[in-house]
Parts: structure tokens; C-alpha cells; sequence
């Protein structure tokens, strides 16, 4: 019998481990964000820095070995860490722009 075509089907240990790691690369750059937006603007460079362990502690849930579906849980923490760094980085970009945001919003 020849090996299967798919790396997954030879071992399927393989797809956690790279979603595992998927997870980790982006924890990191949630880091690298973070520490070059402190350089311009310090509480959403710290808001996005400190995304980054959660980031991290959300891969390790995500990819644990219990078969089944995952929990809606994770996709909502999820998506509520992501709308965080959106709003850190608008805060970033308001804030560097020239025009206030009183002004921004009355024009």
C-alpha cells in the first residue's frame, strides 16, 4: 500500500501543530505591534502589547487535543481581543492626525 498523499493523513497530529503555531506567530506580532507603537502613542501600545498573551493563551485552548467541536467561547474572546487592537490602533491614528477629533466629528 503506497503512503497517503496528505501529510495530515499520516499523522493528523500535524494540522494542531500548525495551527498551534499559526497562533504563536501571531501572538508575536501582536508583541512587535505593540512595542512600535509605543514609541509614538503609550496606552494603545500598551493596550495592543498586552493582547499578545492572551493571543497566545487562546492558541493553547484552541489547539488542547479534546475531539468534538470547539467552544463559541473562544471565538467571541476571540473576536473581542481583535476589535481591542482595531481600537487601539484608530486611537493611534487620531491621535497622530492633525485634525482634532471634536473637529472630525462636527465636519
Amino acid at each position: 500500500m503506497a503512503p497517503p498523499d496528505d501529510p495530515e493523513d499520516a499523522d493528523p497530529g500535524l494540522a494542531r501543530e500548525r495551527t498551534r503555531l499559526a497562533w504563536a506567530r501571531t501572538a508575536i506580532a501582536f508583541a512587535a505591534v505593540g512595542a512600535a507603537m509605543l514609541k509614538r502613542e503609550v496606552i494603545p501600545g500598551l493596550i495592543v502589547l498586552s493582547t499578545a498573551p492572551v493571543v497566545w493563551a487562546l492558541g493553547s485552548f484552541a489547539t488542547r487535543g479534546r475531539p468534538g467541536p470547539r467552544p463559541g467561547r473562544l471565538l467571541v474572546v476571540t473576536v473581542i481581543v481583535a476589535v481591542i487592537a482595531v481600537l487601539a490602533v484608530v486611537a493611534v491614528l487620531i491621535g497622530s492626525a492633525p485634525v482634532s477629533l471634536h473637529q472630525l466629528l462636527h465636519v
